[in-house]
């Protein structure tokens, strides 16, 4: 089984945080209000021209998966401008824990 949770630490919370089909999902619902019909490969090019609305979205939503009764609100409060760096490792760090990798990068992997 593979291991999709991964450790965020913000400001001095530390979150368990996995990047699930639920957690894309909600985030989806969360960005129509800005763009309607966002899909995942268009969320994951927002990611890497560093779209802050779409990442604290999966951010957000890949913690309240592992923390159900934290509101977006508490998260947001520990997600700091000078963390910005981090918060990009974690985004990438969730992506690589949780999205599958094609079968010429999983042969790369095995070797």
């Amino acid at each position: 089984m593979i291991n999709d949770i991964i450790e965020i630490k913000l400001n001095d919370s530390t979150y368990s945080a996995r990047l699930d089909m639920g957690a894309i999902a909600e985030a989806q619902n969360n960005l129509q209000k800005f763009k309607t019909n966002i899909g995942v490969v268009e969320m994951i090019n927002q990611v890497g021209k560093e779209n802050y609305l779409v990442i604290n979205n999966i951010i957000i939503e890949s913690i309240k998966r592992c923390h159900p009764t934290l509101k977006d609100e508490n998260i947001l409060e520990n997600m700091k401008l000078h963390d910005m760096n981090k918060i990009i490792g974690y985004i990438n760090e969730l992506m690589n824990a949780s999205l599958p990798i094609d079968d010429g990068d999983k042969k790369k992997q095995e070797e």
